[in-house]
């Protein structure tokens, strides 16, 4: 039974929900992000290309995002607790069933599909429930949450990579699926809150969730959309609701825009470096432990970057969009001068650098998008991009393994993961060129307590055959 609350905690039991949305992310992505160290041990054990085996961790990857929605849905039906345990059990059975593997098609089951899809199940609806404790101090708790797969990604690769040394791949494997079942553990600490049931008439620095569910009626004089908890399954009054609301997403050239520069950013500039930075130290003789640690260094640069760029400087003449740009274009010239590197030292250099510009442009898109689309269709829209980011990262990887196999060399590939941030900046250039005047016009206009749902504006009467469409049907977000 939910716990019910007069107002949102901003303490207590919530920051029980921050710890172990946290560990969840740090025992999920974090383990994920760091399976690039295996990628050898996979090349060798069933003598397969490179682009045959980052391929494994791609598929992982895009299914862990491609999965958002899915884990959305369940767990409006469900419930938080127990989607994410069962994203727990799910990606440590993949983890102990990879022991058992004899050919690579194993592994893109095992690993690609159930550690990947159980990740996505356990970490991203969680972090909407940080949403449901805290008000005040939501930024903070949200922050702390998110960061959970970049410490992650610092822990976990070089103990791997010890632990590859000390019991093999296979073993590491069946400790990586005991570190999964934490989540399930952690997991039980999302006890579900239940607020009472009051109109939405929020500020705007306070309406950071939106979700959609029973309307019954809308008074003429309040314009605003009461918001019920709901848990029924979904119809096709539902379903038309959801792609009405991805058409007009579609229709937008500035999302469409921003997404394709994001899917260049996220994809080329960001997974490729992650999953082949390792390999390639190896290729240039650096020992293992130092290669494992290139890894991390880019949690670190990511973490901090992501906590600074909260302070970023803004003004009419320079605002977030032109933060973000300017991330996409220095990530890429990063990486096109990274080939140049060929000392641990130097790489260690790119690494940190890499995570620092690439924390910071992740961080910042969320407000971009936010810019973009408007406050109340910001969650439609992050889902979208969620969906679309995973056909970016999970083709990515195998690219740059195809052109390793073909030169036996690292620098085209991360050639390519220099001109794929580039050229996602250039499209943002060009977002610039039409001026963002109209994006602030329409994000004042569309004021976080004025829900538009079915296309009804302010100051109208939803007809009685819209209230099925405004069933239970929950999108939440959380920024």
């Amino acid at each position: 039974m939910p716990v019910r609350y007069t107002r949102p905690l901003d303490g207590g039991w919530g920051w029980a929900v921050v710890l172990a949305v946290f560990m969840i992310g740090a025992c999920s992505f974090g383990v994920i992000r760091s399976f690039g160290v295996f990628l050898e041990e996979f090349t060798t054990q069933f003598d397969q290309s490179a682009t045959a085996t980052s391929l494994v961790i791609s598929v992982c990857i895009g299914i862990a995002f491609g999965g958002t929605l899915l884990g959305v849905m369940l767990s409006a039906r469900f419930g938080f607790r127990p989607v994410a345990m069962a994203g727990g059990v799910m990606a440590a059975v993949g983890c102990i069933l990879t022991y058992f593997s004899t050919s690579i098609v194993h592994l893109y089951i095992t690993v690609g599909v159930m550690v990947g899809l159980g990740s996505s199940l356990a970490f991203f609806p969680s972090l909407s429930l940080v949403g449901k404790y805290f008000d005040k101090k939501r930024a903070i708790a949200n922050g702390i949450a998110v960061s959970g797969p970049s410490v992650g990604s610092m822990v976990f690769p070089p103990v791997f990579t010890y632990l590859i040394e000390e019991y093999g791949w296979r073993g590491s494997l069946l400790i990586a699926a005991g570190v999964m079942l934490n989540i399930t553990a952690f997991a039980a600490l999302l006890r579900p809150i239940q607020l009472p049931e009051k109109q939405l008439s929020l500020p705007s620095d306070r309406a950071e969730t939106t979700s959609f569910s029973e309307l019954n009626e809308v008074p003429q004089d309040r314009p605003t959309v009461r918001i019920n908890e709901g848990k029924s399954s979904l119809s096709r009054s539902h379903w038309r609701t959801v792609i009405a609301e991805l058409k007009a997403l579609l229709t937008n050239p500035r999302l469409v825009s921003f997404i394709t520069a994001d899917m260049f950013f996220l994809g080329f500039g960001f997974f490729i470096p992650v999953v082949h930075i390792a390999p390639r130290a190896r290729h240039l003789g650096i020992e293992p432990y130092q290669s494992a640690f290139l890894v991390s260094l880019i949690a670190i640069g990511d973490v901090i970057s992501r906590f600074l760029s909260g302070f970023l400087p803004t003004c009419r003449k320079f605002r977030h969009l032109h933060w973000y740009t300017l991330s996409l274009l220095t990530t890429g010239i990063s990486s096109l001068l990274s080939t140049l590197a060929k000392t641990y030292p130097a790489l260690a250099a790119y690494c940190m650098v890499l995570g620092l510009l690439e924390g910071a442009g992740l961080a910042i898109s969320l407000t971009v998008l936010a810019d973009l689309v408007g406050p109340t269709r910001l969650s439609g829209a992050m889902g979208l991009v969620m969906l679309l980011m995973s056909v970016s990262v999970t083709g990515a990887p195998p690219i740059a393994g195809k052109l390793y196999d073909s030169t036996q060399n690292y620098n085209i590939s991360f050639i390519v993961a220099g001109c794929g941030p580039i050229l996602g900046g250039l499209i943002a250039a060009i977002l610039l060129c039409f001026g963002d005047e109209n994006v602030r016009r329409v994000s004042e206009r569309q004021s976080p307590s004025t829900a538009f749902v079915n296309g009804a504006r302010p100051n109208s009467v939803v007809k009685s055959d819209d209230k099925q469409l405004l069933k239970p049907f929950v999108i939440e977000t959380s920024v």
